[in-house]
This record gives C-alpha cells, sequence and structure tokens, in this order.
C-alpha cells in the first residue's frame, strides 16, 4: 500500500469486486498467497480466543453478531466452538449468499455498518460482537462514530465487542481505502460509545508489513526489508514462510506487550 496511490473509496463497490470470488485472501491479506493467509489467520483465532478467555467469555451457546463475516473464516470457527446463536453481516451480497448456502443454520445480512439502526435487522443483546478486520476500512471520520454506535446497540450490557486493528501510537495513516487510526482515537471513541477495553495485545510482528514505527528511517528500513526480502520470500515458499512467521509472532508475543503490526483488542459494553 501507499499514502501516495489514495483513491476515493466506494465501500460496497470495493467489496463487491474484491469477493467476485470467494477464498481468504480476499478476506485477508489479498497481495498474499492463500497459503500464508491461512498461517495468518491461525495467529488471529489464537490472539482473539486468548483475549476472550481472558475476559471470562465461553463460546458455548453464547450468542455472537459477526461484523464483516467475508469468506466465513470465523463463522466456521464459532460453529465448532458451538455457539448458540450465530448473525453475519457483510457489505458483499456475493459473501452474504456464500455465507448462507455454507452456514443454513445463522443468519447473514448485507449492510453496511455505517448505516443506522443495524439492531433492527439483526437484533441485540449479543454476548459478543466482532469487528475483525473491518473497522480500518472505514475511512470517513464522520461515519467512524456511527459504526461504533451500531456495535454498542447490538452488543448487550457486559458483552464483549473484538476489534484487530493497528492502533497506532504515533500518526495515523490514510490509504484511501484503509484509514489505521491512533491509540488515542481509538480509546476516545470508544469511551464515547460506552464501551472500556479489557486487553489489548500484539498479533503481527514481521509477518505483515509493519507501519507503527517513531522514527521514519525505522519505516523506510522496515518498507525495503518488505520489499526486498520478506515478500519475496513469502511469494516463493508461502508455506515455509507462513510457518516461520506464525511460530515467530507467537513467540514474540508471549514477550512483548506492544509491537509495529496488527493487534487484537476486547471491550466490555458498559452496563
Amino acid at each position: 500500500m501507499s499514502a501516495e496511490t489514495v483513491r476515493k473509496y466506494d465501500a460496497e463497490k470495493y467489496w463487491a469486486e474484491r469477493y467476485k470470488e470467494i477464498d481468504i485472501s480476499k478476506s485477508g491479506h489479498i497481495d498474499l498467497p492463500v497459503a500464508y493467509n491461512q498461517w495468518l489467520y491461525r495467529r488471529k483465532k489464537e490472539r482473539l480466543l486468548q483475549g476472550l478467555v481472558k475476559a471470562g467469555f465461553d463460546p458455548k451457546g453464547a450468542s455472537v453478531l459477526e461484523i464483516a463475516a467475508g469468506t466465513g473464516v470465523y463463522v466456521e470457527m464459532w460453529k465448532s466452538l458451538g455457539v448458540g446463536k450465530l448473525c453475519g453481516m457483510d457489505i458483499s451480497q456475493n459473501a452474504i449468499d456464500a455465507l448462507s448456502v455454507r452456514f443454513p443454520g445463522y443468519s447473514f445480512h448485507k449492510r453496511d455498518l455505517t448505516d443506522p439502526g443495524l439492531s433492527s435487522l439483526t437484533g441485540g443483546g449479543y454476548d459478543l460482537v466482532t469487528a475483525v478486520d473491518m473497522l480500518y476500512h472505514i475511512v470517513d471520520d464522520g461515519d467512524f462514530p456511527a459504526a461504533l454506535a451500531n456495535l454498542a446497540e447490538t452488543c448487550r450490557p457486559g458483552g464483549l465487542l473484538a476489534i484487530h486493528d493497528f492502533f497506532m501510537h504515533h500518526r495515523e495513516m490514510d490509504f484511501g481505502y484503509i484509514k489505521l487510526r491512533t491509540l488515542k482515537d481509538y480509546q476516545a471513541a470508544l469511551a464515547k460509545a460506552g464501551f472500556e477495553i479489557v486487553s489489548r495485545t500484539p498479533t503481527f510482528f514481521f509477518t505483515v508489513q509493519t507501519y507503527d514505527h517513531k522514527s521514519p528511517d525505522t519505516k523506510k528500513a522496515m518498507d525495503r526489508l518488505w520489499s526486498r526480502l520478506v515478500f519475496p520470500f513469502i511469494n516463493g515458499r508461502p508455506d515455509l514462510a507462513g510457518r516461520l512467521g506464525y511460530y515467530s509472532d507467537k513467540i514474540l508475543g508471549s514477550l512483548l506487550k506492544e509491537g509495529p503490526s496488527f493487534e487484537m483488542m476486547v471491550c466490555r459494553r458498559k452496563a
């Protein structure tokens, strides 16, 4: 991604085009191979469940609302964990159609998260609402509070919200179709929507391109490392690169509380 290639972002059009074919690279990192994305998803699911367990969440029999259900990676996980009720939402009709066929026991709806009144479509009182790799696609700062209000409206008091994003420490970054907001801005917006942060843990360190660097020189060096070494290796040996990256992130994530890339945040809606 490059900040110089910012284009007008039409979310519905973008995702309709992206989901013409359904595979996990479309819901994950579209510029990386499927085999590599599988390892990235393994790490994200692990981090998500760790955060939820820490917050006291038991998926057995729970109600879950998944925002941007996409290719169904997490729907499949929730099904295997025995959730009692699941509702999925996505802006792509093709994604919703594919999910409805694969998981007939659950309900799925086409919807833009920034449109008001989400609970009138999905219902409310969910034990868990997830917005994994989704909120940074809301690039309009005026739409961001509306999205968080919808999340609060559908989550029961005391229920949980899981977010996977960058939570930038030094500066926000806008790529046109992605906006990486600061942790400070996130904290203020979540508090206003009625959420308190329970935990925040780093997911990736070097397995995806990093952006959260204090020094511009460090960022330039990491960008060169990614483009000249890491990215070619991933495309040449995606399974091996994914395996090495997964275990490296797992070790670093057990030692470090902050990282230069994506993090998993778990919040609780205030009573």
